[in-house]
C-alpha cells in the first residue's frame, strides 16, 4: 500500500486534517456533489467504488462502503479517498478505525492528503503468486529471479541476488508466459532490497504477440484477485 501513495503537506498535518472533514462535511450536507471514492490496492489490482457518508465526527466519519471495499478495509486497516473536491488533484490517506464487513460499513479518521503514484501508471499491474521464472539480459550480464508483479509495460523480478555492478540500463527480457516462449526489449529501472530478497523493476516494450499475451494473463489474474476477495465476503 504504501508504494502507491505519497504523504503531502498542503498547509500542515492538523490544518490539513481540519479542511478535508471540512470538505467531507459539505459532501455529507450536499452542498458539494457526492464524489468521494475509497480506493484500495489488492494484490496491485485497484479497489474503488463510490461511498456514502453517513455521519461526520469532529475527527471522523462513518462511510457506507461496497461489499469489496468493506473487507479490504478490514484486511488492510487504511484506504486511499479520491474527490475532485480535494485541492491541487490530490487524493487523501486515511486509516480504518472500525469496520464491519457483513453490514458494509466503516469509520475512518487520521485524515492526510496525499498524492497517489498508482494514478500516473501505464497499464493495470498485478501481483504475481505463482512462480513464472524470467532473467534480465544485457551485455554478458543477467538477473534471475521469478516475477513478482507484471503488467503491460512493467515487470518486478524477485531475485535472491542484487543487480550486477555496471548493469546496462537496457538489455532483454526473457521469460516464459503461458506455455509461450518471450525475449522483450527491456529497461533496468531500480533494484531495492526488500526483507531478505531483492525486487529488480524493469520498463518492457513487447511487440505484438507479446503484449496480448500479457493483457490475457493480467485480465486473468485480475478476474482471480477479485474471485478470491468475494469468496471472504
Amino acid at each position: 500500500m504504501k508504494e502507491t501513495y505519497q504523504i503531502v503537506s498542503v498547509k500542515d498535518g492538523k490544518q490539513d486534517s481540519a479542511d478535508i472533514l471540512q470538505i467531507l462535511r459539505k459532501i455529507k450536507a450536499g452542498s458539494l456533489p457526492n464524489d468521494l471514492k475509497l480506493l484500495n490496492y489488492y494484490h496491485e489490482v485497484p479497489i474503488s467504488y463510490a461511498a456514502k457518508i453517513d455521519a461526520v465526527e469532529d475527527d471522523s466519519i462513518e462511510v457506507s462502503a461496497q461489499k469489496a471495499q468493506a473487507v479490504v478495509l478490514g484486511l488492510q486497516k487504511q484506504c486511499l479517498m479520491t474527490s475532485a473536491h480535494f485541492p491541487q488533484g490530490l487524493g487523501v490517506h486515511c486509516f480504518v478505525e472500525y469496520v464491519n464487513a457483513k453490514n458494509c460499513c466503516a469509520v475512518l479518521g487520521r485524515f492526510a492528503y496525499a498524492s497517489i503514484r498508482a494514478h500516473r501508471r501505464a497499464a493495470v499491474r498485478v501481483k504475481v503468486e505463482e512462480r513464472i521464472q524470467a532473467c534480465y539480459k544485457a551485455a554478458g550480464q543477467e538477473i534471475s529471479g521469478h516475477i513478482s508483479d507484471i503488467s503491460a509495460s512493467g515487470i518486478a523480478l524477485e531475485s535472491q541476488g542484487e543487480a550486477p555492478t555496471g548493469l546496462e540500463e537496457s538489455g532483454f527480457l526473457v521469460m516464459f508466459l503461458q506455455g509461450k516462449n518471450f525475449d522483450i526489449p527491456a529497461q533496468h529501472i531500480k533494484s531495492r532490497r526488500h526483507d531478505e530478497v531483492f525486487i529488480h523493476s524493469f520498463r518492457i516494450e513487447p511487440d505484438k504477440q507479446a503484449d496480448t499475451q500479457i493483457s490475457q494473463y493480467v485480465y486473468s489474474r485480475q478476474v482471480e484477485i477479485i474471485r478470491q476477495l468475494k469468496e471472504q465476503l
